[in-house]
């Protein structure tokens, strides 16, 4: 039996949700039920909250979203129980339980603009996306379908998260930290929308935090993915609209903000695990070009996670080698401290750091191929067994203490 991985006295508890549509936000609660079975709690609602409680071990305090996983996080930081969040998408309701109302097919898909858009912005936006540039667009010209930025827009999600889920929105209300990830459309820029606001990761300089933008908004945007979704239009300090889409554009697990933000132990969901051969199922073949194109999108997603972990543990192999040097070398306690305070910086590193990566099993057929976009209560609850699940044969590999 392989020695568990010991985690002791994590002060500081973050839970970071990938996208991946409805069936991301299904695998997520199946994590949270896992989560709260082994203990875990999570800390929700507003500062100035009557029923504000002292907090307790093992409780999940910063929520981190991009796409379905910023709706996620949004439920969590509001302070809805797990119940309460699973028995919304299942249709289901207990006495003595406020009902969360659920998102719905016409919510999701919208054709309405973004609230802060005009007219004049509209027209504009449409005569931008019907512009010839270059030989190539001749071609498409007649193809009005191409000229679309969107088949739908996220404008019914900002008012459902507005009207019917949040109890504030504005993010510097709520008690734990929270953040929601979007990419500038025209430009390189990912921004997170927070309660905080902090300098850009030393190892993403492109990255920027914003605290004056709305919840609602700031999900509305992380949800854009294209070309399903218009990028979502937001109104700067400036009265310029900006637009932004999808949060996981430029990358796709934002465990480097939790870090930021003094998370001391980070539990990353994420629901992109590409098909592995079953005699059972057979050859991707023989299901077509669409699940064919998924798979080569999971593939590139998962080499950029596993590099990004790569990357992580050959600092920290890094790190070990250079302490033991100092250490054989008898340097002062105080010089070896500076010396690996000064590399923990340069390598953009928290050696007091630990991770959780909680993702689908290869076997977990249902998870690639069901819809992405479905609202069955019987596929729900099938996904929801399936993040559980998978949690669960996770964390038995770690004693948190």
């Amino acid at each position: 039996m392989s020695k568990k991985i010991s985690i002791e006295n994590p002060k500081k508890i973050a839970f970071v949700c990938s996208g991946g549509a409805t069936k991301a936000a299904a695998f997520h609660m199946g994590v949270t039920l896992a989560l709260q079975e082994k203990g875990f709690k999570f800390l929700g609602g507003l500062k100035s909250s009557s029923k504000r409680v002292a907090k307790e071990n093992l409780t999940i305090d910063t929520y981190i979203g991009s796409s379905a996983g910023s709706v996620i996080s949004a439920y969590l930081a509001s302070g809805y129980s797990i119940e309460q969040i699973f028995n919304s998408y299942l249709g289901k309701t207990k006495k003595n339980q406020s009902a969360l109302k659920p998102l719905s097919y016409t919510t999701l898909m919208s054709v309405k603009s973004s609230p802060h858009e005009t007219a004049a912005h509209r027209s504009i936006s449409h005569r931008i996306r019907n512009m010839t540039i270059g030989a190539i667009d001749l071609l498409y010209r007649r193809q009005k379908l191409l000229s679309l930025s969107g088949l739908f827009t996220t404008s019914g999600v900002e008012r459902y998260m507005r009207e019917d889920v949040l109890p504030s929105n504005d993010f510097k209300d709520y008690l734990p930290d929270f953040g929601v990830v979007a990419t500038q459309l025209n430009h390189s820029k990912r921004v997170i929308f927070s309660n905080r606001l902090l300098p850009p990761p030393k190892d993403d300089p492109r990255c920027l935090y914003e605290t004056g933008v709305s919840v609602s908004d700031a999900v509305a945007a992380s949800i854009s993915l294209p070309p399903i979704f218009s990028p979502y239009g937001i109104r700067n300090k400036k009265g310029k609209i900006v637009y932004f889409f999808d949060g996981e554009i430029r990358e796709t697990l934002s465990t480097n903000v939790a870090e930021q933000m003094g998370a001391d132990l980070i539990i990353a969901s994420y629901t992109h695990q590409p098909y592995h051969f079953s005699r059972e199922v057979g050859s991707l073949t023989k299901f077509g070009i669409t699940a064919i194109g998924i798979q080569a999108i999971y593939l590139m997603i998962e080499r950029r996670i596993q590099s990004s972990i790569y990357s992580r543990n050959q600092k920290l192999a890094a790190l070990d080698s250079v302490k033991n040097y100092l250490d054989d070398n008898n340097f002062s306690d105080q010089h070896k401290k500076n010396i690996l305070r000064i590399l923990e910086t340069k390598l953009s590193i928290s050696k007091n750091t630990n991770y959780i990566y909680i993702n689908p099993r290869p076997s977990d057929h249902e998870m690639f191929f069901g819809e992405h976009f479905s609202f069955s209560a019987k596929f729900m609850e099938k996904i929801v067994r399936i993040g559980f699940m998978a949690a669960i044969e996770t964390l038995r590999e770690y004693e948190i203490k």
